[in-house]
């Protein structure tokens, strides 16, 4: 296990790395290593293989960013440097409108900057730990490169953004791994939006956010109901026009024509083709390899989207049949829809774009039970994939956890069968305290509220627990309720009838100081 204290790293690392990237450095190979050294940094390793990388040596001489690449991760995980041979900054030039030539290209040391920046991954990452999705850490521009598999006869191929084939795979340097690709990566600087309105296969789509005033919502950053503002993070699941042609819908007004409401204009959140819209757009940002097991996912308008994730992901199991395929022994049914994979995983600016096979109807499920475990905080999510002990100092970190009194609660991660939380992780508090965790959206009707948390240490602390604050059952003393065996306790905090599908906030506080280990709150229908 590894204890590590998470602070605004999107702060610290960035800025330790814009003092190393800020100005040109007097390049020299005096940093780290002489001849008896078995490993060359990144920096090194590219300058001492310019046969190769001349053209991307020179950017990074022109950058001054030989020091940058030359150092140690200041977070201790090494990085990753995606490198284009020659041929492939040679072909980015050739289909650049606005470099023509290798020259003018040196001639901007701001975009150059921002394509070394681009092309090193914060985070030291061999290719058998590839995800199928977005790497575990972002670049040093704060962006998340993505991978894909492309399957052939005689091999796997690794692509990058849907674009640079991996040719060379881990190249062992000192503060990191190098990964040769064909292609030249570009720095991503386009909304969810944006990215299908400039693709003629997604025409229809477009045109329908643009009617519809979705589009609006869908840039850069959003604003919160507190005022702030922040990233804008969403899923796009998108039907090419070819979907929509094969359900007899040719342009815009044939889809209007099959779930507009006559009467009501395109932007108002009550017509039909809006509620279809809005539907589309998933809260949050989840490549495939986001999703795990089966939930629903909220949406930009009024029910869930249900993905369950097993060999294939199966999106709104149940809610139509869309095929039947007999054969002389037995008879299936299509009744789920699914990506397209060689069109998903689009990367942008807000997150993932993924193409489905079917015409995804907007359906308002019945209500089930629904569990949540802090998996929506990016730093959560990101901190869950790699085991270790997590301490979280920086507030400013969270957008749906907030705590008062300790200086800092803590994240536990563990891969073994003797951790009897669930997934093996929980959030731990301890002291006098208050914390509060804002739950995504859940359907109306009634529930009971249950709370599962460590409920045999004699230093446990007695809680009071409280629902978009209301106060929910009596006192909890957790200092029992488990065993040695089984040491959660699930809790049964009361019943509760939600009226509105909107987010809930459940506040934890403490009666008696002590210890707090949280795994989950979940919402059972009554």
């Amino acid at each position: 296990m590894q204890t590590l204290i998470r602070t605004n790293r999107w702060l610290w690392i960035p800025l330790i790395l814009l003092v190393l990237f800020s100005c040109k450095q007097e390049l020299s190979d005096t940093g780290f290593f002489d001849e008896e050294d078995l490993l060359f940094s990144i920096a090194t390793y590219i300058e001492e293989n310019q046969e190769e990388y001349e053209r991307f040596w020179r950017i990074v001489e022109v950058t001054g960013s030989f020091d940058a690449l030359n150092a140690y991760n200041p977070g201790g995980e090494g990085f990753t440097f995606f490198l284009p041979t020659d041929a492939a900054v040679d072909n980015y030039l050739a289909q650049s409108a606005d470099y023509p030539d290798f020259e003018m290209l040196l001639g901007n040391p701001g975009f150059c900057m921002q394509l070394v920046q681009y092309h090193l991954v914060n985070k030291s990452i061999r290719s058998t730990e590839f995800p199928y999705g977005a790497l575990p850490d972002s670049t040093a521009s704060g962006d998340y490169l993505t991978i894909s598999i492309e399957v052939t006869e005689d091999t796997s191929i690794y692509k990058v953004n849907n674009i640079a084939a991996i040719t060379e795979r881990n190249i062992e340097v000192s503060n990191g791994y190098v990964h040769v690709v064909d292609q030249m990566l570009e720095p991503i600087n386009y909304s969810s939006y944006e990215w299908l309105q400039n693709n003629p296969q997604f025409s229809i789509m477009a045109s329908m956010f643009e009617a519809t005033g979705i589009k609006d919502s869908m840039g850069y950053y959003r604003t919160t109901a507190s005022g702030e503002i922040v990233k804008n993070r969403y899923t796009v699941l998108a039907e090419p026009d070819s979907i929509y042609s094969r359900a007899g819908i040719e342009d815009f007004n044939d889809l209007n024509e099959r779930f507009g409401t006559p009467g009501l204009e395109p932007d108002n959140p009550a017509n039909g083709l809006y509620l279809f819209a809005a539907y589309h757009i998933l809260e949050g940002s989840y490549f495939l390899d986001a999703f795990v097991g089966s939930r629903n996912y909220n949406t930009f308008t009024l029910a869930p989207v249900a993905i369950n994730s097993g060999y294939d992901i199966k999106i709104n199991t149940g809610v139509d049949t869309f095929q039947i395929i007999t054969t002389a022994t037995d008879t299936s049914y299509i009744n789920y829809i699914l990506p397209l994979y060689d069109l998903s995983n689009i990367n942008t600016k807000n997150g993932a774009i993924h193409a489905i096979n079917e015409v995804m109807e907007f359906f308002i499920p019945e209500i089930s039970v629904r569990y949540f475990q802090f998996f929506e905080e990016p730093e959560i999510l990101s901190a869950r994939k790699v085991a270790g002990t997590y301490e979280f100092v920086d507030k400013d970190l969270f957008q749906y956890i907030s705590w008062e009194g300790p200086d800092e609660i803590t994240y536990y991660k563990s891969f073994s069968t003797d951790e009897k939380a669930n997934s093996g992780d929980y959030i731990f508090i301890e002291g006098e305290f208050i914390i509060n965790y804002v739950v995504p959206k859940v359907l109306p009707g009634l529930y009971e509220m249950r709370l599962r948390t460590e409920a045999t240490y004699p230093g446990n602390a007695t809680i009071e627990v409280y629902l978009d604050g209301k106060k929910m059952g009596s006192n909890f003393n957790l200092t029992s309720g488990g065993t040695a065996a089984w040491p959660y306790y699930t809790i049964k905090t009361g019943i509760v009838e939600f009226t509105r599908y909107e987010e809930h906030t459940i506040s934890i506080q403490t009666l008696i100081p002590g210890e707090f280990k949280w795994d989950w709150v979940a919402f059972f229908p009554k």
